[in-house]
């Protein structure tokens, strides 16, 4: 029996050292602990029992007598504790006489313990005052005893109804009549004394160990295993009439409510406790010796296979070459710790395996406690699913009682399908002109959201890169190569393929004019040379900052392109071809978003990056929960809540900072905080690049007690103050002093984009009657869920961005089943930003959100295809442009002579301009500079 275990045990039987430790504690509540109102802690125990007789529900005659008791007693176990944690409020057990010895027993009526049988109580419990005497004058000042000169038997026990007769009834209301008779007839009258009278019986301490009894056959009776009932709340008092059960439903338990004047709940609201006799602290039972412990599966989580007699441990819906765990759950109801682990000898093999090998459950508060063992499945390579693996047979064994429960492993594999994603990156002169006021170029801008773009796409899928300019180059052209389309084999930021994408997008340049047609036609050419089967999807991802200028058109190739197409327009509607490319990009089931000129506000500051997150989760079937932006002020934390949900797989938390010196955690929404220092013990994994952070978990989250998935999650932000001391000095390269400005000023900046890979999805799409102010914008948004309608369970509206500047809101309707319109007359000329979110709850209830961007614009004569550059010149003027394209490009002026022309006062560059304004074309490379 270990001191501090919490489980309440019989008085006797305990070791001396704890019922010295015990009478030790009551005597200090009584002396050196008070309430505000200056009256001590013990003397405090009979006001609250005088109170109750007089206000609130009748706790001696009426249904709460059994209840309001249990709650007494535990408050007076939290008061000894707070002068000895140790203890636990044992109890009598009121069929043995407590003066024996028999049987190791202690005699609980000595002077080292309650003092007298006889008689005053006297020793330690000498300053024991009654009020018996002021009130009765019967003599009494202080707590006295007669013990078995009433109720007795003729060998000193109590004349008391056998525990297994109160026991035996079946419902509360039978079972509480009884518990109650041996209580009001027999323990009282039998201890004597002040005991024997109910108004005064609170001023001896031996009545809580009376009172724990009582509470212990209550628990004994709740926990038998046949009658789980007993232990919830809906149907714990079963047998009572309907109004005596609406009463302690309803009637809070008193005075600790505080409605009954007594202090110091009636005047302090922050002691008060407000609840009814139905609170999930009433009902549960607290931890007695005699307890009913039970072990069972939880079916919920682990069906039973009739035809094999064993429980189910199911990996469901497991993406190809994903590592996910599932528990085996046993709820339990027992007092103290227990430890489950996989019986040696039964550990299952490949591709099933053990996570967690042994377990061990502490005692809690609740009725029971599920303790989970943890089990993992890794799917099989890509290409493999669907697949249907087990079962895999194992037991669970129960260190404590020798228990077993066996179980099977079951999965089946799904195909995680994998993309081809082409990059075809305008690399034409303009791209070196500034990003709008943002300070930064067309290609800085790009250079960064593409790079972002390889650094997160997901293993398993491949990633390629052309560029073009007036012309289109291969992956392998010896001056302007790329990079052939190649897979991403790991999931790590290091992974080769993911370098070799960098590079070349490092090394992307600014020269030329622009032929969209060109790098659409080389983009779609290098997906088509795919060998069959090599990726289940394609997509092409073109970026694009200017109007076409040169052949080939997209009105050229729009024919040829069959793959989905995504299109970044960096620049305003006016500056690229925003007509074209929408309709191509609509016509594939992709979408077009445009940059706008960008300014250096927040928002700005991330948008480039954000079109490629989005797209990326496009791309690869991924659903975007939740895309704020903001600042973390120094010395602050910032914690970003996102909900996740059971459809949910698995989550990736995605943070872009402007300077690396912001650390990201996660906080699960039981409230266990996770970062890279203990990340391996929930099966989580952090990645860093310079100014990108993430984190990847599934889900359920791994070797937790109880299920960690469905609820509100929080990205935890916080400075690195180390870092920032490193900026300030100098020792770390790369912030400019606007950005060390705004970081003093504001804070830092970031971008945080949550990701998950679900059976919960919204695919948004944006379309346009015309282009020209009036038109109408249509929205469109379709939830599903396991492929089905989120149906009547979701609401949908759109945060608006006006071209002036101005924000508005817009309401989705319903208009089938899952699917949301709304229709907006834009009236003002320019870009209309979209960020539409949905909220709803899942199949089981549990809340979601997904969100994205879509994008509008229209313009004067957004209707009229822009012109070609050599619409009304005929061919003389394309052979006079061609042939000045010619004598100005690289291969007919050297740098050097090129040179000491700009010395005599000839700019080759400003002539290279004019022509280009001229003519907007040039065939030759090189010839049509920025």
């Amino acid at each position: 029996m270990a001191l501090g275990d919490g489980i309440r045990r019989d008085i006797a039987k305990v070791s001396d050292l704890e019922r010295d430790r015990f009478i030790n504690a009551i005597v200090k509540i009584d002396t050196t602990k008070f309430f505000p109102d200056g009256v001590s802690y013990w003397d405090k125990q009979e006001d609250i029992h005088k109170n109750a007789h007089f206000n609130g529900v009748n706790v001696h005659s009426g249904p709460a007598f059994v209840p309001w008791h249990r709650v007494i007693v535990n408050r007076l176990e939290a008061l000894l504790r707070e002068v000895d944690p140790a203890l636990s409020l044992h109890y009598w057990d009121w069929t043995t006489d407590p003066r024996a010895t028999a049987g190791g027993r202690t005699a609980l009526f000595t002077a080292q313990f309650m003092g007298n049988a006889s008689g005053d109580a006297g020793h330690l419990l000498n300053d024991f005052e009654s009020s018996e005497d002021a009130e009765l004058g019967n003599g009494h000042t202080k707590i006295w005893r007669d013990v078995a000169g009433s109720a007795a038997n003729s060998d000193g026990t109590p004349a008391i109804s056998s525990d297994a007769s109160i026991l035996g009834h079946g419902d509360f209301a039978s079972f509480a009549a009884a518990l109650k008779s041996a209580h009001d007839n027999v323990a009282h009258s039998y201890i004597g004394g002040t005991i024997s009278d109910a108004h005064y019986s609170f001023h001896d301490p031996f009545v809580f160990l009376l009172h724990a009894n009582l509470d212990r056959l209550w628990s004994q009776w709740q926990t038998d295993p046949a009658h789980p009932d007993r232990l919830l709340p809906a149907t714990a008092y079963a047998g009572l009439s309907a109004s005596d059960i609406t009463t302690l439903a309803t009637e809070h338990v008193e005075p600790w409510a505080g409605g009954t004047g007594l202090e110091p709940w009636a005047s302090d609201p922050t002691k008060r406790a407000v609840i009814t006799y139905t609170d999930v602290s009433v009902v549960t039972p607290p931890c007695y010796d005699t307890n009913a412990s039970s072990f069972q599966v939880l079916e919920v989580e682990n069906p039973l296979n009739g035809a094999t007699s064993r429980y189910q441990v199911i990996f469901n819906d497991v993406p190809e070459e994903e590592t996910t765990w599932r528990p085996a759950v046993v709820r339990v109801r027992a007092c103290g710790d227990v430890t489950l682990r996989v019986k040696p000898g039964t550990e299952p093999g490949a591709p099933f395996g053990v996570a967690m090998g042994a377990v061990t459950s502490h005692e809690s508060t609740t009725a029971f406690r599920d303790v989970q063992l943890w089990f993992q499945f890794t799917a099989n390579a890509v290409g493999t699913a669907p697949q249907t693996l087990g079962p895999v047979n194992t037991i669970v064994k129960c260190d404590e009682n020798g228990q077993e429960f066996e179980f099977e492993l079951r999965a089946n594999t799904i195909h995680r399908p994998t993309v081809a994603v082409q990059m075809a990156l305008d690399q034409s002169g303009s791209m070196g002109d500034p990003a709008g006021t943002s300070g930064s170029t067309r290609l800085q801008v790009l250079k960064d959201a593409a790079s972002l773009f390889a650094t997160l796409i997901q293993k398993s899928n491949g990633i390629g890169i052309i560029r073009f300019d007036q012309d289109a180059y291969p992956p392998n052209d010896p001056t302007y190569g790329g990079m052939p389309i190649t897979k991403v084999m790991s999931d790590g930021f290091g992974d080769a393929t993911r370098l070799a994408a960098q590079g070349v997008i490092a090394a992307h340049g600014a020269h030329g004019s622009t032929s969209v047609g060109d790098g659409l036609e080389m983009g779609h050419n290098q997906l088509a040379a795919l060998p069959v089967g090599s990726y289940d999807r394609k997509a092409l991802l073109l970026l694009t900052d200017g109007l076409e200028n040169t052949p080939k058109w997209i009105s050229d190739v729009v024919g040829l392109i069959d793959d989905r197409t995504f299109a970044i327009g960096l620049g305003n509607e006016a500056q690229v071809n925003t007509a074209a490319l929408n309709a191509l990009a609509g016509g594939t089931g992709g979408t077009l978003l445009l940059s706008g000129l960008l300014s250096a506000s927040l928002d700005d500051q991330f948008r480039l990056r954000k079109f490629f997150l989005q797209i990326l989760a496009g791309v690869t079937n991924t659903s975007i929960v939740k895309d704020p932006v903001g600042y973390v002020g120094i010395g602050s934390r910032v914690r970003i809540p996102f909900v996740l949900n059971e459809a949910d797989i698995n989550c990736r938390v995605i943070l872009l900072t402007e300077l690396p010196i912001v650390r990201l955690a996660v906080e699960t929404p039981d409230g266990k905080l996770i970062d890279p220092g203990n990340a391996a013990a929930f099966g989580v994994h952090f990645d860093t690049a310079q100014a990108v952070r993430t984190v990847s978990f599934g889900l359920p989250l791994a070797f937790q007690s109880q299920k960690v998935q469905a609820g509100t999650w929080h990205a935890v932000l916080e400075l690195d103050r180390d870092v920032i001391k490193k900026l300030d000095s100098g020792e770390v390269a790369g912030a400019a002093n606007g950005s060390l400005q705004t970081l003093r000023s504001h804070g830092a900046k970031y971008c945080l984009s949550v990701h998950a890979f679900s059976n919960l999805r919204m695919k948004l799409g944006l379309s346009q009657s015309g282009f020209v102010p009036g038109s109408t914008l249509y929205l469109r948004a379709v939830l599903s869920e396991y492929g089905l309608p989120v149906a009547h369970r979701a609401q949908v509206h759109a945060e608006l961005g006006y071209p002036d500047g101005s924000q508005g809101l817009i309401d989705l309707t319903e208009s089938a089943p899952g699917v949301f319109t709304a229709a907006l007359t834009a009236q003002q000329a320019g870009i209309y930003r979209m960020r539409v979110i949905a909220e709803g709850a899942t199949f089981r209830g549990q809340a979601f959100t997904r969100e994205e961007l879509a994008v509008g614009a229209v313009w004067a004569g957004g209707d009229t295809p822009p012109p070609r550059p050599d619409d009304g010149g005929g061919a003389g003027r394309t052979c006079c442009c061609d042939l000045l394209g010619c004598l100005l490009s690289e291969r007919v002026l050297s740098r050097e002579l090129e040179e000491r022309l700009r010395k005599t006062g000839v700019n080759l560059d400003a002539v290279r301009q004019c022509l280009k304004a001229h003519c907007g074309r040039g065939r030759v490379k090189g010839a049509l500079p920025r």
